[in-house]
């Protein structure tokens, strides 16, 4: 007979674990994200949030103006999954760990509670850390009786492991703006780099946005959308998804069909009660949450998705993607040809059957020109690419499909005409 011999074990973490943390493929705006998702959690009731970036080649510094940590909180904040946040930005005990060690071998925390005299200072180093540190041996610095004028955390990060140039600023710049518009945009949230105040950019679209709400039970479920033209890159539609006014996943498709043609839907989209990944950078989609949610969103805008006529057909003179009214102009009005002009206001897309030289001012203020007759190098084609103005010649018979004040798309990157 066998005999079963139990004993318990040492199961703590080998410590090369504090730097596999860091290599969970962030990219530099995602990390950034983890660090203002702490400063956001961290804001004063009544005061707004003010997060300032200040990046370069040698150095990454977030400084905040919130609560800042008491020396309990201080301590917990380098502990690997410790977390006592409850439906807030931050809640795996994990963002500030992976985040900094991703992006260098050396970070310090220091921070300023509200209502003390005292500053707390943690300073993690990758090679100490192996060599010198374990986890329950890891320095921790008290400054006594210092003098602040104000609450707030900076966390310094240097021996970056990214490269760090002027595009990679723009993207960031860019991507930290949708991640964290909701904040910007009421006002609990200022957000700085380099020195320079960070402002959304709202989107192009057709028409107004359209507020909606398809909340069930404890999966809540809210937003705006709206149509816009298809861009350069067709995949570019589709939801910006955010948990907790955080944003989730870019061009999401959830509840759309994945092609959509000329006239597409985007929009934003507040989910809660859906489970998240550990590093907030996507949906668990196997959930049955996350499943109750894409059917609610399908049956909801099944019927919204766009599938415009087409109208007409010619050859893509000048490219572009353009929505606007129609304006008939008459090409051999002789008697009058300044009142015939100045009915084509700012806007409007000319419809005619072939351009003069004394259309020029007209075409100025157009969005758009489509004709019957003409090729490639007609006067519309050759004066439109000059202004930068999408234009289809040689329909045939636009100005007889077409009536004047209709709404129509105009796509001359492949030549067709559609209605709006």
């Amino acid at each position: 007979m066998s005999k079963k011999n139990k004993k318990f074990i040492d199961i703590t973490p080998h410590k090369s674990l504090m730097q596999k943390v860091g290599q969970t493929g962030y990219s530099l705006q995602e990390a950034i994200s983890e660090l203002i998702d702490n400063a956001i959690d961290a804001k004063l009731s009544g005061k707004k949030i003010i997060v300032d970036i200040k990046i370069n080649s040698k150095l990454i510094e977030i400084t905040d103006n919130g609560m800042g940590m008491s020396e309990e909180t201080a301590i917990n904040s380098i502990r690997l999954g410790y977390s006592k946040k409850y439906k807030k930005l931050g809640e795996f005990g994990l963002g500030l760990k992976t985040a900094s060690t991703f992006l260098g071998k050396t970070f310090q925390i220091s921070t300023s509670p509200k209502g003390e005299n005292n500053e707390y200072k943690i300073d993690y180093n990758e090679d100490d850390w192996m060599k010198k540190w374990d986890w329950d041996h890891f320095p921790f610095v008290i400054d006594h009786d210092v003098k602040t004028s104000s609450s707030g955390t900076k966390i310094t990060i240097k021996d970056l492991k990214i490269d760090i140039n002027e595009k990679i600023l723009e993207k960031l710049k860019t991507e930290l703006n949708t991640r964290f518009m909701p904040f910007i945009e009421n006002g609990d949230l200022d957000l700085a780099i380099n020195n320079k105040k960070t402002t959304y950019i709202k989107p192009k679209i057709l028409g107004s946005w359209n507020k909606f709400n398809v909340s069930d039970g404890k999966v809540k479920i809210s937003g705006s959308w709206a149509y816009q033209l298809r861009g350069l890159d067709r995949s570019y539609f589709g939801f910006n998804t955010f948990r907790r006014g955080r944003l989730v996943t870019t061009f999401d498709k959830i509840g759309l069909s994945p092609n959509q043609g000329i006239k597409q839907i985007i929009g934003k989209i507040e989910i809660e009660g859906v489970p998240i990944s550990h590093d907030k950078k996507s949906w668990q989609k196997g959930s049955s949450e996350y499943i109750k949610t894409e059917q609610a969103l399908r049956a909801y805008f099944v019927d919204l998705e766009p599938k415009p006529k087409k109208l007409l057909s010619g050859y893509p003179a000048s490219s572009g993607i353009v929505e606007g009214r129609v304006r008939l102009v008459g090409m051999f009005m002789r008697d009058d040809i300044e009142k015939e002009m100045n009915k084509v206001k700012r806007g409007d897309i000319i419809v005619t059957e072939m351009t003069r030289p004394h259309f020029l001012l007209a075409i100025r203020r157009s969005e758009g020109i489509i004709t019957d007759l003409g090729g490639t190098l007609c006067h519309a084609a050759i004066v439109s690419r000059e202004f930068n103005i999408p234009a289809v010649v040689g329909t045939k018979h636009a100005t007889q499909v077409l009536k004047d004040e209709q709404r129509v798309i105009i796509d001359a990157n492949e030549g067709i005409i559609y209605e709006s």
